[in-house]
C-alpha cells in the first residue's frame, strides 16, 4: 500500500479499482488535508476527505436531496428568524471542535469530526435552500407564487434536521465487505453535488442579474456553466494544494 497525497492507493484492486481510487482521491486532495489519521478508514484504506469534511460534504448533499423532494422543486421563503437562528447555532459544535482541537487545547477524533462536520453540512444546506431552489426556478420559467410557503414551517421541521447527521454519523460506522466503495463513490459525489448546486445558483444569479435573453438561458447551457466552473475549481485548488504541500 502507497501513500500519495495522503491518499492511499491500495495495489491489489486492479487497474480499474486503481485509477478510480486516484480520481476519488485527487477529487478529495482539492478541498482537504487527507491527513490519514483524522480521516475513515475502512479495510485500511482512507475516504477521500478527512473525517470533518466528509460530515460536512455528506451533510450537505443529503440535506439539499431531501429538502428538494420535501418542497417539491418548489422555493420556500426563508423560515423565521428563530429558525434561522437555531440553524447557525449549528455551526458552534463544528468551530469549537476545530478551534479547540487546533489551538492544541484538546484532543478530538473522528468521531466528534463526522458528527459535527454533518451538523455544519446540514446547517449551510439548509440556509442556502431557498437560493438554489429559487435559482431552479428561475431557470425553469415559472413565477415564485406570491403565497409561497415559509420553510421549516412546521415547529418539529427545524429539529426534525437534526436526523439527517445522526444517521449519516450512524450509518457511516459499521464495518462491512464493499463499506469503502459505497462511501468513497458517494463522498466523491457529493463534492461533486455540492459545489455544482452552488456554482449553478451562484452562474444564474449572475447571469440574470445581467439580463442574460431567455434564448440563451435555457437550463442545460446555466447547468454546463457550473459543471466547466466545478472542474476548474477542482483543478486549480488540487494543484495549488499539491504547490503548498511542497513548499511546506
Amino acid at each position: 500500500m502507497q501513500n500519495r497525497g495522503s491518499f492511499y492507493i491500495v495495489k491489489d484492486m486492479g487497474p480499474l479499482g486503481d485509477f478510480l481510487i486516484r480520481i476519488m482521491g485527487q477529487v478529495g486532495f482539492g478541498i482537504c488535508h487527507q491527513i490519514p489519521e483524522r480521516s475513515l478508514h475502512f479495510g485500511g484504506r482512507a475516504l477521500p476527505l478527512c473525517a470533518r469534511c466528509t460530515g460536512i460534504f455528506l451533510g450537505f448533499a443529503v440535506c439539499l436531496g431531501v429538502l428538494l423532494v420535501a418542497y417539491r422543486g418548489l422555493a420556500p421563503r426563508y423560515p423565521s428568524w428563530p429558525k434561522l437562528a437555531f440553524l447557525t447555532l449549528l455551526f458552534v459544535p463544528t468551530a469549537v471542535d476545530a478551534i479547540t482541537s487546533y489551538a492544541g487545547m484538546r484532543e478530538s477524533g473522528n468521531a466528534v469530526r463526522m458528527v459535527t462536520g454533518s451538523l455544519a453540512g446540514t446547517a449551510i444546506a439548509a440556509i442556502l435552500f431557498p437560493l438554489v431552489a429559487g435559482a431552479l426556478l428561475s431557470v425553469r420559467r415559472i413565477e415564485p407564487a406570491h403565497d409561497r410557503v415559509r420553510m421549516l414551517e412546521p415547529a418539529w421541521s427545524a429539529p426534525a434536521l437534526l436526523a439527517i447527521p445522526a444517521l449519516l454519523s450512524l450509518a457511516i460506522w459499521p464495518r462491512w465487505p464493499g463499506a469503502f466503495w459505497f462511501w468513497a463513490i458517494l463522498l466523491t459525489a457529493s463534492i461533486v453535488f455540492t459545489l455544482l448546486a452552488l456554482n449553478f445558483t451562484v452562474v444564474v444569479l449572475v447571469l440574470e442579474g445581467l439580463r442574460v435573453s431567455e434564448a440563451s438561458a435555457a437550463p442545460a447551457w446555466f447547468a454546463g456553466i457550473a459543471a466547466v466552473a466545478v472542474i476548474a475549481e477542482l483543478v486549480v485548488s488540487n494543484r495549488l494544494h499539491w504547490v503548498v504541500q511542497r513548499m511546506l
